[in-house]
């Protein structure tokens, strides 16, 4: 016979009140580690959406030095789309030389954003360094190389370079790489040391490699790279933006009212004159000389740079704002001294923004000088040199030379800022 237990009803009370107990606690529990796993989640994508917002405005600062270096005037620019994001930039002008950026970054959009970054730093032009990194820097309009010219250095050109041949023609003693343009580019007529880069290569001799779409007529003494991609174009040295700048230093040393004549030996700068500049004997320049007009020094006349600069050099701009096609061009004569004041460096630039086909003309036996037209042509007549051409165009008369001096990668220049807008030290910041 079997038995059966029944439990009375206050302990049946007992076990149910405690099922409920353990299901309440069991169902908290639950839920704590679903909100848990939840915010987990939630907290792992922020954070991964804050770090893609912070890249985002990061990005948009290394955006805003490169727009300030190749773009006059930029002021900044809202809502760029980079990646799953977009970023804002603000320019806020602290001093002459000092700008601030303000950029920040949203992700997805600034409009309803799920994670928001601002990044600020101070970006200034007081580095004093420029870099030339070729013998010769030319722009879209190319180089033509006389009989016995000579680039003893690299040469880099966003347009063609032609010579009168490979038995008379130019010689580059480095490398020549030509950018890609419109029409393609090449190199005709011309001995190439080193290794020759350019869409069609024509008639040359290349010493070592050579990188090309077409070839004829050419002798290659390393090895052929046919169907290379055309290099990219490459933008100059020096900024509008830091001509201004350096414009702006000149002009707080003082105004001479022009013309303006140096008959004997006289220092100048940082000085603006107000008119055309005729050298006679021998100017010194002790910092940037700005010149709102044409600059002619005569023959047998001297460009030096006075020993107060150190082992910096100097500068001496013709630039007329608003009439570049016809004023602001530079001529040094026949038989022109140019030097430096004896300390390394300390080399004298001239630097011209006219966009004409004689923006700077240099003639016989002037040596030892910086010249800078990236508007215009640098045309270089018998027997004359220089250390480095930068130009939107450059014409190389037969047996002118270029040398080019490796410690032109980093030079200095005194009585005022040089180089690119770069981030200075110390000066990132996260607001948000």
């Amino acid at each position: 016979m079997s038995r059966r237990f029944y439990l009375p009803a206050l302990s049946r009370g007992y076990v149910l009140i405690l099922t409920l107990v353990f299901l309440g606690i069991f169902f908290a529990a639950g839920a704590a580690y679903l909100n848990f796993i939840t915010s987990a989640a939630q907290g792992a994508r922020y954070r991964v959406e804050s770090a893609q917002a912070l890249a985002i405005a990061e990005a948009g600062i290394d955006e805003a030095v490169y727009q300030l270096n190749n773009s006059e005037g930029y002021t900044g620019e809202t809502n760029t789309v980079l990646g799953n994001g977009v970023f804002t930039v603000v320019v806020s002008n602290t001093s002459t030389n000092t700008d601030r950026l303000t950029v920040t970054g949203y992700v997805p959009n600034a409009t309803n954003p799920v994670a928001i970054k601002t990044v600020a730093v101070l970006v200034g032009l007081d580095t004093s360094v420029v870099s030339f990194h070729y013998g010769v820097q030319i722009g879209a309009g190319g180089v033509t190389m006389g009989n016995g010219s000579q680039i003893n250095g690299n040469l880099f050109s966003n347009g063609s370079i032609s010579g009168s041949g490979t038995g008379s023609g130019g010689v580059i003693t480095g490398d020549a790489t030509i950018a890609s343009g419109t029409p393609a580019t090449s190199i005709n007529g011309i001995i190439v040391n080193g290794t020759a880069w350019a869409h069609t290569l024509s008639n040359c001799t290349v010493g070592k490699n050579a990188f090309y779409q077409n070839i004829s007529g050419c002798t290659v003494g390393g090895t052929q790279y046919p169907g290379s991609a055309d290099a990219t174009a490459a933008n100059m040295p020096i900024s509008n933006a830091q001509i201004s700048a350096w414009e702006s230093t000149a002009a707080n040393g003082g105004v001479i009212a022009g013309p303006y004549t140096v008959n004997s030996s006289q220092t100048l700068g940082p000085q603006e004159i107000n008119g055309d500049l005729t050298v006679k004997g021998t100017l010194a320049l002790s910092g940037v000389v700005w010149v709102r007009g044409n600059i002619n020094f005569g023959t047998n006349s001297t460009l030096t740079v006075s020993p107060a600069t150190g082992n910096e050099g100097a500068i001496l701009i013709a630039d007329v704002p608003g009439s570049e096609a016809s004023s602001g061009t530079v001529v040094l004569s026949n038989n022109v001294s140019v030097s430096g004041n004896g300390s390394a460096g300390s080399y004298p630039m001239v630097l011209s923004t006219n966009s004409g086909s004689t923006a700077i003309t240099v003639s016989n036996n002037a040596q030892s000088v910086i010249l800078y037209a990236s508007r215009g042509t640098v045309l270089v007549n018998n027997n004359a040199g220089a250390n480095q051409i930068t130009a939107y165009a450059l014409t190389l008369s037969p047996n002118s030379t270029v040398t080019y001096v490796s410690g032109l990668q980093n030079q200095s220049f005194s009585s005022g800022p040089g180089g690119s807008w770069a981030i200075l030290p110390h000066t990132y910041s996260i607001s948000r």
